[in-house]
C-alpha cells in the first residue's frame, strides 16, 4: 500500500521545517496585523494640494520631504492649537516639479528621500520562500519514498496471512488453471534441479480471465505452496506524479526479490502497466514504465528462483512483446467455473466459514441456479445468506434464505412498500407469464425454477430458469427458443390488449432478443440470406448491401420468433389468463406449482423446437 500522507513528516527534519514554517506564518500575521503606526494623538494634518501652495505661499510652511510613490510629508512653522506640526499631503506623480518650484520661490526647504523596506512586505517574502521551500522538501521527500519502494508500495510475504498458509487447498474449481501452476511449485522448491537438466522454467505467467474467479487467490497459494516469498503489486502502483517514478518502483520490487531469495512477484491488472506502447491515449511515462519492466524481465536467470505472475480480464490491450517467449510465455486462462465446480466453491466457502447449514440445503441446487456466477459471487451469496439467518434469528441456514440470497445477488432486494396500481400488477403478472410459458414451450432443456411479480431492483418481476446442464455448444433451434422466450412477454401483452396497449415492459426483453439474433447471423452463420458469411471488423469492412441483408435476416428471426410466440398463445389462452391469475393471487410461484396451474387449465405441455425462420 502507498505511504499515508502524514507518515511524510515522521523525520525530525520533516518536523523542524513544519515548526519553523509554523512560526514563520505567525510572526507574517502579526506583522500584517500590528504594523508601525504614529500615536493616534500625533496624526499628521492632512492637505489638498491647493492648501499646501497656499500655506507655502503666505510661508506658513516650514520644510517637505518627498519620497517616491509616497504622500508628500511637511512640517508647519508654528504648530496648531494641538501642537500638531506635520503635514500630509497627497498629489499627482506629474505635479512634482511644480511643487518644487512653489517651494523654493517661497523659501520653503525642501528634502527628497529614499522608500525604506517595508518590514511587512520582507516578512511576507520571507514566508513565501520558506513555505516554497517546505513544499519541495516535502515533495522531495514523497518522490524518495515512492521511488525508492520503501514505505510499504508493495505486499511481502510468503503466501500467507496472519495464522493462515494459503495454498492450493484453499482454491475450488480452475482443475486445469492449477495443474499448470503445480508446474511451477517444484521448479520454485528446487530449481537447481531443472536447471541442471536443461530446462527452462516459465519467468512469467499471465492469468487470464474475468473478474472475481480468483487469479489473485491462486498467486497467492502458489507462493504458500512452494513456501516461498510473495510480492504483490497492482499495474496502476507504478505510475506517479513524478517523471521516473514508474521506473524505479519496477527497479525497486525486482531488487527487492532478488534480495530475499527468490519468490513469486504478482501484479494485478497487469495491463495498466504493460498496455501497448504508443496507443493514443498512452503517455511516454507508460511507455518507459513498461520498458524497464520488460528489461528486468530479460535480466534475471531460471536460476533466480524468481517467478512473475500476472493477471488481467483484457490481455488484447497487453503489448505484444510483454507476451514472447522468455516473458510471459506462459498463458492460463481462468475462466467462469463450471456446475460441479460452482458446487465445490460454495462447499469450500462454507466450510471455511464454519456455516451452519440446515438439512435442505443443496449445493448442487444452488450451483445450477447461479449460471454464469464467479467465485466471488458465489462467496457473497453465501456472506449474504448468513447475514439474513442471522436477521431472522435462524440457528442456521436454511434453504429459503440460500433462495433469497440469490434473488438479492441477482436482482437486488424486494422494494417493500413499493405501490403498484391493480391495472400495472395485473400486466405485469400476464407479462411474466408469457415469459414462463414461452419457456416451457421453446426451451424444454431449461426447467422452470419459478416467476414471481415481487418487485426486486429494477424489475418488476422475473421468470427464473434452471438449465439442467450447461451447454457449450447451442444449436440453431436452441438459440431461436431462447428468442421467443425473451418476446414472450411483450407477446402476451399484445395478444390481450392489442398492439397499441404494449408498454416499456419489454425494453430489456427486446435487447436480449437482438443481441441473441444479431449473434446468430454476425458471428455464427445462422442468417437466412447470408448464409455461412459473418461479420468480423477486425477482418475489413463488408459491403452496405451485405450489412443491410443481415439486418434483414436479424429482422426475420425477431418477427419467426414472434408470430410463433403469439400463436402459441394463441392456442393456449386459458392456461396464459390462469397462470397470470394464480401470479396475482399468490406473487411467486415455484416451477412445480406453475406446472400444476397450467395442467388444471387444460395445458398439456408438448414442447417443441422453434421451427427455423421462414
Amino acid at each position: 500500500m502507498r505511504p499515508r500522507s502524514s507518515e511524510l513528516f515522521q523525520s525530525p527534519v520533516a518536523r523542524w521545517t513544519a515548526a519553523v514554517l509554523v512560526v514563520v506564518a505567525v510572526l507574517a500575521v502579526t506583522a500584517r496585523i500590528h504594523p508601525s503606526r504614529t500615536n493616534a494623538a500625533e496624526a499628521p494634518i492632512s492637505l489638498r494640494y491647493s492648501e499646501l501652495l497656499s500655506a507655502m505661499a503666505a510661508h506658513e510652511v516650514d520644510s517637505i520631504e518627498m519620497k517616491p510613490g509616497e504622500a508628500l510629508r511637511g512640517w508647519l512653522a508654528k504648530p496648531n492649537a494641538a501642537g500638531v506640526r506635520e503635514i500630509r499631503v497627497e498629489y499627482a506623480s506629474g505635479a512634482g516639479t511644480a511643487l518644487v518650484a512653489a517651494a523654493t520661490a517661497a523659501d520653503v526647504g525642501v528634502a527628497f528621500a529614499a522608500t525604506p523596506p517595508d518590514r511587512a512586505q520582507l516578512v511576507t517574502l520571507l514566508v513565501t520562500l520558506l513555505m516554497a521551500a517546505g513544499v519541495g522538501f516535502v515533495l522531495y521527500a514523497q518522490f524518495v519514498r515512492s521511488s525508492s519502494g520503501t514505505g510499504g508500495d508493495f505486499e511481502v510475504g510468503s503466501g500467507q496471512t496472519p495464522g493462515h498458509r494459503t495454498t492450493f487447498a484453499d482454491v475450488a474449481g480452475n482443475a486445469a488453471a492449477l495443474a499448470d501452476l503445480r508446474e511451477v511449485v517444484d521448479f520454485l522448491r528446487d530449481s537447481k534441479r531443472f536447471v541442471g537438466m536443461g530446462a527452462t522454467v516459465p519467468k512469467g505467467i499471465l492469468l487470464e480471465g474475468p473478474p472475481g474467479t480468483g487469479k489473485t487467490l491462486m498467486a497467492r497459494a502458489l507462493a504458500g505452496e512452494a513456501g516461498t516469498n510473495f510480492f504483490a503489486m497492482s499495474g496502476p502502483d507504478f505510475s506517479g506524479m513524478f517523471v521516473g517514478v514508474g521506473t524505479m518502483r519496477v527497479k525497486a520490487l525486482f531488487r527487492k526479490a532478488r534480495k530475499a531469495g527468490g519468490g513469486v512477484i504478482f501484479i494485478d491488472e497487469i495491463d495498466s502497466l504493460g498496455g501497448r506502447r504508443g496507443r493514443t491515449n498512452g503517455h511516454p511515462e507508460d511507455d518507459r514504465t513498461l520498458n524497464q519492466f520488460l528489461v528486468e524481465l530479460d535480466g534475471f536467470s531460471g536460476s533466480a528462483g524468481i517467478v512473475v505472475v500476472a493477471a488481467t480480464n483484457r490481455a488484447s490491450d497487453l503489448d505484444p512483446a510483454l507476451l514472447r517467449k522468455g516473458r510471459f510465455d506462459r498463458s492460463v486462462t481462468v475462466a467462469l467455473p463450471s456446475v460441479g465446480e460452482r458446487t465445490e466453491i460454495l462447499a469450500l466457502h462454507a466450510s471455511k466459514r464454519r456455516m451452519p447449514l440446515a438439512a435442505d440445503v443443496e449445493m448442487g441446487r444452488m450451483a445450477r441456479l447461479m449460471p454464469g456466477a464467479s467465485g466471488a459471487d458465489l462467496e457473497g451469496l453465501l456472506n449474504e445468506a448468513a447475514l439474513l439467518a442471522v436477521k431472522t434469528g435462524a440457528s442456521s441456514v436454511a434453504w429459503s434464505h440460500m433462495e433469497e440470497a440469490r434473488d438479492r445477488v441477482l436482482l437486488g432486494r424486494a422494494r417493500e412498500g413499493f405501490v403498484v396500481s391493480r391495472v400495472e400488477q395485473r400486466l405485469v403478472a400476464l407479462h411474466e407469464a408469457g415469459h414462463a410459458l414461452a419457456g416451457l414451450v421453446f426451451c424444454p432443456t431449461d426447467p422452470l425454477h419459478k416467476v414471481t411479480i415481487q418487485p426486486r431492483g429494477a424489475a418488476m418481476g422475473v421468470a427464473f430458469f434452471q438449465p439442467d446442464a450447461e451447454l457449450h455448444l447451442h444449436a440453431r433451434h436452441y438459440l431461436e427458443g431462447q428468442v421467443r422466450k425473451a418476446l414472450g412477454g411483450r407477446a402476451a401483452e399484445e395478444l390481450v390488449y392489442g398492439s397499441a396497449a404494449v408498454t416499456s415492459g419489454a425494453s430489456s426483453d427486446l435487447q436480449q432478443a437482438t443481441r441473441i439474433a444479431k449473434q446468430m447471423v454476425y458471428k455464427l452463420g445462422m442468417g437466412r440470406t447470408t448464409g455461412l458469411m459473418t461479420f468480423d471488423p477486425d477482418s475489413g469492412p463488408v459491403s452496405g448491401a451485405m450489412h443491410a441483408n443481415m439486418d434483414a435476416d436479424v429482422g426475420a428471426i425477431l418477427a419467426s420468433g414472434y408470430d410463433d410466440v403469439l400463436q402459441c398463445f394463441r392456442e393456449h389462452r386459458t392456461a396464459l389468463d390462469a397462470l397470470a391469475d394464480a401470479l396475482l393471487e399468490q406473487e411467486t410461484l415455484a416451477g412445480d406449482e406453475a406446472l400444476r396451474v397450467l395442467r388444471a387449465a387444460g395445458m398439456t405441455l408438448m414442447p417443441r423446437d422453434a421451427r427455423p425462420a421462414a
